[in-house]
């Protein structure tokens, strides 16, 4: 199981925003897929060593930041490859 961080949520969201509807479902729903992927093999990810705890994983032009937990993964961020990453972690 997986859940969604308040900004990962935003972030979720505003992907879904920038690209036209056909795209966006479909992209939206291959992420979902990949999060529930993710959940079961939460070590696929590697270590982020800017962020204790945290985990990353590249999916298409996003790279996921997430930690696990007992019972699931807590995804904290979804942002582009192209972004600051440690601006948008710290």
């Amino acid at each position: 199981m997986y859940k969604l961080t308040d900004q990962a949520a935003e972030d979720f969201a505003g992907i879904y925003d920038y690209t036209g509807e056909a795209q966006a479902d479909h992209y939206t729903e291959a992420l979902e897929a990949f999060f529930d992927t993710l959940a079961e093999m939460p070590h696929i990810g590697r270590e982020y060593p800017s962020v204790p705890s945290v985990m990353r994983v590249e999916f298409h032009r996003h790279t996921v930041f997430y930690t696990i937990r007992d019972t699931d993964i807590l995804i904290a961020r979804i942002l582009h490859q192209q972004m600051n990453h440690p601006r948008h972690l710290l």
